[in-house]
């Protein structure tokens, strides 16, 4: 329970002489000698070298080096490069896309050449590669949006018609010519073998760069939030179910951090997935954050909030990796361990052990009396008169 504790007071305490103090660490491990050992895994998977279990079907092998091939010829011609269209889940785009295209960046002069296919305002999460971004969301709506993208979220196949549609509009408005595009699918097939578990995580690691993203201006509050909130994100989801004891222990969870600090609840009206977020009413301590009233900057109000905050507490998953990426201390629940793939968890604590020690933590709900005890004890006692 000391870890714990000691997690929160810096997480409650908004302890900035801490996170000051690991931005240079985290900067030399961020960049660490990505090219030798990329180079070594690129062999690899050519020559089925690798001392990882052999792929079960070689079509799988041949896939994967198909997929890292076209990646690479993309950026290493000198010309413009469409990026996406990304219309999967926000934790794949935080842990493996950006990281993924963060090294392609460096492989060849089209690196600095990007234009950035997105949804919901994600530009900020590609400052650090273009200014270059155009929001799907702005080419149709919401509801066509999610028409069009129900079903199987990983995008394996790059021939889908309504990412082809997606690219010859963003063509368009870029006056581009049939130049070369980085479609997610050569991310998903080169990484597949993770994710059939017949590979380790230094495949992701060989082929990312794993950074803090671009800080962020401020940003103006939502009328009457104080400047020293937590943010929360709570939405129901495989790892979350929406149960009663879910929604119990959430409703308590937000009383229990409002007496300590103020806290923004975040939530949308604007859905683009199978996840829906916990609903609650602004009371004493809590402020509900809607942010559907643009579509297409509903990430990014997000962002910029979360960016913003004191800590980070919520559901596991996508939002929890994107607090650590801009330096907030993140704490996290789930309550079904067979909800998730074990090494999408294996993984954030890796990248953010070196980006932000000590500050990710993803607990099981069940667990959850280790926090309660940890937050009760940071919690001031009531004045008593004498």
């Amino acid at each position: 329970m000391s870890s714990v504790r000691a997690f929160l007071q810096r997480w409650l305490g908004g302890d900035d002489e801490a996170h000051a103090s690991h931005e240079a660490h985290a900067s030399h491990e961020a960049h660490a000698p990505h090219e030798a050992h990329a180079r070594h895994e690129a062999h690899e998977i050519r020559s089925g070298g690798s001392s990882d279990p052999p792929l079960q079907d070689a079509s799988r092998t041949v896939s994967q080096q198909e997929a890292l091939e076209r990646a690479l010829a993309a950026v290493r011609a000198d010309a413009d490069v469409l990026v996406g269209p990304w219309t999967g889940e926000v934790g794949f785009e935080l842990l493996y896309w950006i990281p993924f295209l963060g090294w392609l960046a460096e492989q060849g002069p089209g690196g600095r050449r990007m234009v950035v296919v997105s949804r919901g305002g994600t530009a900020p999460w590609y400052q650090h590669l273009t200014s270059r971004y155009v929001d799907i969301l702005d080419l149709m709506s919401p509801e066509e949006f999610r028409a069009q993208t129900v079903g199987k979220k990983k995008q394996y196949d790059a021939r889908r018609p309504f990412d082809r549609e997606v690219l010859r509009k963003v063509r368009e408005r870029f006056r581009l010519t049939d130049g070369p595009v980085v479609h997610p699918s050569a991310m998903f097939r080169l990484f597949a073998a993770l994710w059939r578990k017949q590979a380790a995580l230094d495949l992701v690691e060989s082929f990312s760069v794993f950074r803090r993203l671009t800080t962020l201006p401020d940003t103006e509050l939502p009328p009457g939030l104080p400047a020293n909130y937590v943010v929360a994100k709570f939405y129901f989801s495989k790892a979350f179910p929406d149960t009663q004891n879910n929604r119990a222990f959430v409703a308590e969870t937000l009383r229990c951090i409002g007496r300590r600090a103020p806290v923004a609840l975040l939530s949308t009206s604007v859905q683009l997935d199978e996840h829906s977020d916990f609903e609650a009413r602004t009371n004493s301590g809590l402020f509900v954050v809607d942010s559907h009233a643009v579509p297409q900057k509903n990430l990014e109000l997000q962002t910029r909030l979360i960016a913003g905050a004191k800590g980070f507490i919520g559901t596991y998953g996508g939002f929890s990796y994107l607090a650590p990426f801009y330096g907030v201390s993140s704490l996290s629940f789930f309550s079904r361990r067979n909800g998730f793939e074990s090494h999408h968890l294996d993984l954030a604590n890796r990248v953010f052990d070196r980006l932000l020690p000590g500050g990710f933590f993803a607990l099981d709900r069940h667990d959850a009396h280790l926090v309660e005890a940890a937050i009760m004890g940071l919690t001031p006692d009531p004045v008593t008169k004498r």
